[in-house]
């Protein structure tokens, strides 16, 4: 039986997706996942491999359903590169900004581009009558007290785009997973490398003595974190490895327990901050990097990590006589940003030095060479870091990380408890990984300059399509009849994404002979093709991707989704299929702290405020005033009479 509704509403986009390229293969089966889950979900692909297309191509769609989407961003400057990558993708579409000096309300624009603080101040929602798309970019920074008003409920379609959905509280447990659903796709390096999305990097470790005066510190603080580890191992589901589950129950300790396990906890923190920072700030690391100036220049950009400004500007010091450099802070002025990573871009500068802000989000230009001075506990940040490196390459040209660190420390390859996860990671996907010391550096030398792979492998792609097919290109049909003989090409070629197969099931829509006989109701061909294929694949092919026609097979799809596509509203929570979310096994709290109360929106119940010349101390909740006071000092002293619950 035929499902027949209203046509979808002209999309304001060239083609149907958007998108002037074809999507990567695992981007289409992203989409087809988040599908699947109602349009609810989170995808977790790591960092350079094409997250804001996905985006797009769902924010085109949208757009033809009669939707509105609101993108959330980390940051200004990543609204203004969003604003850029939608306004040339999506020509027709009225692109507004909320944040920094954009004022653009949801009833004035199709798509609203809005930072997370923003969001939260002003909970753009969408115009009256309209459904919404709320697609939250690194969506793992929406879990503090604050930034959580971002996550608006009156959006029903939500999609979290992340390189890894992790933190160190309970925000993904509690808040992220609740709000998406949960993890629909999950996209990482391995897959990357063998779809030819990502480059497969060399890794040297580079290791370097500390000096007399910074092992006697390493070993004093080492001596304070045995004692706090040690009571810590005691805690009852305390997890011992991997070390990163340890790490993240530490935490959680240091932040809720007020008791004896809490105060182990936080010493433990503060020993391990200050062992961290001995080794980041090793003297023989600064040394050791002007023997890179060669490879750096020989580069094709390079970018050094470090962990602090202060890290940053020795690395500067050491490095500023010998190659161009320049150093990005938080505090660098946007428009200076923009110009360092243009000069980066176009090879006026050698290399660029950044304390963690290069870490999330920023349109960093294509580098192969990274060099870490202190590799980051944090998983995420180490993927962020390592997808800056890790993008495609040309023949030729390989893609090389050097890691440095402190011999015989907790920074040390070969120690095994606290050994970090990426290490593990980044071993297992490299071409080849070595350790070395930093006083033989011809090694090092000579294992950096090995030459690109001759041949790079070319992405898996589907689309666009805009060709009839080649002659015998959609499968045998011979001998098939009815409904089976108007789907066409054979299920592999479909399901393959071959463009000529595509071509053909849209042809067949409309003449499936050639002769103008025997017509098939499009309804029919798509309710089989749906039968071979799954009916998501069937729509993300039709509705994600780009056709340079649109023809009677993309109106039956649309029709047929009414009900092919229920909202998740509609749908058993078994029947939604994401993926387990990462255990993260956190000890019990034996004396919790006391948590001062606050409203819903987080903020104190509490405020200040100035009337008609008079101080009150007023309730956030009701609105109940204090009695007036002439000078704001004096209004501390009272108090309020509050008529909340």
């Amino acid at each position: 039986m035929s499902v027949r509704a209203p046509a979808p509403r002209p999309s304001p986009v060239t083609g149907v997706s958007g998108t002037r390229r074809a999507l990567y293969r695992w981007q289409l089966d992203a989409l087809v996942a988040w599908l699947q889950c109602g349009r609810r979900g989170v995808i977790e692909a790591v960092t350079g491999s094409g997250k804001t297309d996905v985006a797009i191509a769902a924010t085109a769609d949208a757009l033809r359903r009669g939707c509105f989407v609101l993108i959330v961003v980390p940051s200004r400057v990543l609204m203004e590169q969003w604003y850029g990558r939608l306004t040339d993708a999506l020509p027709d579409a009225r692109i507004g900004r909320l944040g920094d000096s954009g004022r653009d309300e949801p009833t004035g624009c199709d798509v609203l581009v809005a930072t997370r603080h923003s969001t939260a101040a002003h909970r753009p929602l969408p115009p009256e009558g309209m459904a919404g798309l709320l697609i939250a970019d690194e969506c793992h920074g929406f879990g503090g007290g604050v930034l959580r008003r971002a996550l608006l409920p009156a959006y029903a379609e939500r999609l979290g785009l992340t390189a890894t959905l992790e933190r160190s509280d309970d925000a993904v447990a509690d808040l992220l997973l609740p709000f998406f659903g949960g993890i629909c796709y999950r996209y990482g390096f391995e897959e990357a490398i063998a779809d030819g999305v990502c480059a497969r990097p060399r890794v040297a470790f580079v290791g370097v003595a500390l000096s007399v005066e910074e092992r006697a510190e390493y070993v004093a603080t080492e001596a304070q974190l045995v004692s706090a580890r040690s009571h810590l191992r005691q805690v009852r589901g305390m997890p011992t490895e991997p070390f990163g589950a340890f790490l993240a129950a530490v935490g959680h300790l240091a932040e809720h327990d007020a008791g004896a396990d809490g105060r182990a906890a936080r010493d433990y923190l503060d020993a391990f901050a200050k062992r961290r920072q001995i080794v980041a700030q090793s003297s023989g690391k600064y040394e050791l990097l002007g023997r890179f100036a060669p490879a750096i220049r020989q580069a094709e950009g390079a970018l050094l990590f470090t962990e602090t400004v202060r890290a940053a500007n020795h690395a500067i010091n050491r490095l500023d006589p010998l190659v161009s450099i320049e150093l990005i802070t938080g505090a660098t002025a946007r428009r200076f940003r923009k110009d360092i990573l243009e000069d980066l871009r176009h090879r006026r500068l050698d290399a660029v030095a950044a304390p963690r802000v290069l870490d999330e989000g920023i349109d960093v230009p294509d580098a192969n060479l990274g060099i870490v001075m202190s590799a980051s506990r944090t998983r995420r940040q180490m993927i962020q870091r390592m997808g800056r490196i890790l993008r495609r390459k040309r023949a030729g040209v390989g893609a090389r990380f050097v890691i440095m660190f402190a011999k015989d420390t907790l920074e040390d390859p070969s120690m095994r408890f606290e050994r970090d996860g990426f290490l593990d990671e980044i071993e297992r996907i490299a071409e080849a990984a070595g350790t070395f010391d930093s006083a033989r550096f011809e090694e090092i030398d000579a294992f950096l300059a090995a030459p690109g792979p001759d041949v790079v492998r070319e992405p898996a792609a589907i689309g666009p399509f805009g060709t009839a097919p080649a002659p015998g290109t959609t499968g045998d049909t011979s001998g098939a009849s009815g409904a089976s003989a108007a789907v066409g090409p054979t299920r592999r070629a479909l399901v393959a994404g071959e463009p000529s197969a595509w071509w053909a099931l849209a042809r067949r829509c409309e003449d499936p002979s050639g002769d103008g006989s025997a017509r098939p109701d499009p309804d029919d061909v798509v309710a089989e093709a749906a039968r071979h294929i799954g009916f998501e694949l069937l729509y993300a092919v039709v509705s994600f991707l780009r056709w340079d026609e649109i023809g009677p097979m993309h109106h039956a799809v649309w029709r047929r989704a009414v009900v092919a596509l229920p909202p998740v509203e509609r749908r058993e929570a078994d029947e939604l299929p994401y993926l387990e979310p990462e255990p993260l096994d956190l000890p019990s709290v034996l004396k919790p702290k006391a948590v001062p109360k606050k409203l819903s929106t987080g903020q104190a119940p509490l405020e200040i405020t100035l009337i008609d010349g008079q101080w009150y101390m007023r309730c956030i909740g009701c609105g109940t005033l204090s009695p007036p006071v002439r000078f704001r000092w004096q209004v501390l002293e009272q108090t309020v009479d509050c008529r909340c619950e």
